[in-house]
């Protein structure tokens, strides 16, 4: 197996960090995190078909969760850590969480529903359509502006990041973190895990957030106000570095964050995919 291009910082013997990149973006949107937490040894590496990871074909949520498990059991602090996931970054955080909970100590996963969603399939058809201009500055700006990022640095940054993708990894990419899914085994995730997103997320999003808070055995659901996907790192980044550091720590979160209020979708269950079959059914639970 490849290994894919990695970001390391911190010390090694502490506790250790994962962090997962969306997609477009590669292991440098965690620079300036990494930098404010001293005390962790912190792994950021390019996902399949990002930056220094090229030449990795993107395959599968499935096959970069491996991965990113092998990442852990090599280079992880006793074979264990925890993880930060946004995104693209945060579909693979779940799948972590229900194929290798076992190598997570507390996770966060930011921006990622697993809920099936009507936007989702004309947002997989117009990635599709631009996924071959990633080159041209004027398409990856608009990419970068319509997940939410405002014109700055930020807004620079994204574009040169975006510019260094595989166009076949980006879109199969951005797909299969769409297709994302609530699993009896994600369910059974005993990982302390913080599900967030922004105010201005997808609806999708913020109720399958709410919806895995409700069921998994160690999981709360927050959101921030006034602010859409990708909210932490680019327009807030003092209250994410807040919230990893008081997450992590198992300290009480700061009070920009929000309990998740959104109502569940109005049926009798949530499709619940039956990991070993792919199949679903409905499940019941409060919400």
């Amino acid at each position: 197996m490849t290994e894919l291009a990695l970001h390391e910082t911190g010390s090694r013997g502490q506790p250790t960090i994962v962090f997962l990149h969306g997609v477009g973006n590669t292991a440098a949107m965690w620079d300036k995190l990494a930098a404010a937490l001293p005390d962790y040894h912190c792994l950021a590496p390019d996902l399949p078909g990002h930056g220094g990871s090229r030449a990795v074909r993107w395959q599968s949520r499935s096959d970069t969760a491996r991965r990113i498990a092998a990442l852990i059991e090599a280079r992880a602090t006793g074979g264990r850590a925890h993880v930060v996931g946004l995104s693209l970054g945060g579909s693979v955080a779940l799948e972590l969480l229900s194929t290798r909970a076992d190598l997570l100590d507390r996770a966060i996963v930011d921006g990622c529903g697993a809920l099936p969603s009507a936007v989702t399939g004309p947002m997989k058809l117009g990635v599709a359509a631009i996924s071959p201009f990633l080159r041209f500055g004027v398409v990856a700006r608009a990419i970068g502006r319509a997940f939410g990022i405002s014109a700055g640095p930020g807004l620079d940054e994204f574009v040169a990041q975006i510019q260094s993708a595989d166009a076949r990894s980006f879109r199969h990419a951005f797909a299969h973190a769409n297709e994302t899914r609530i699993t009896n085994a994600l369910l059974a995730a005993p990982c302390p895990t913080l599900l967030v997103a922004g105010e201005r997320e997808l609806r999708h999003v913020r109720q399958s957030n709410r919806a895995l808070a409700e069921r998994m055995p160690a999981a709360e659901a927050r959101m921030v106000l006034g602010v859409g996907h990708g909210w932490g790192p680019v327009q807030l980044p003092d209250v994410h570095r807040r919230m990893v550091k008081a997450w992590l720590k198992g300290t009480p979160l700061p009070p920009e964050l929000h309990v998740e209020t959104i109502g569940l979708p109005a049926r009798d269950g949530l499709p619940v995919t039956n990991s070993a079959n792919g199949t679903t059914a409905g499940r019941g639970g409060s919400g």
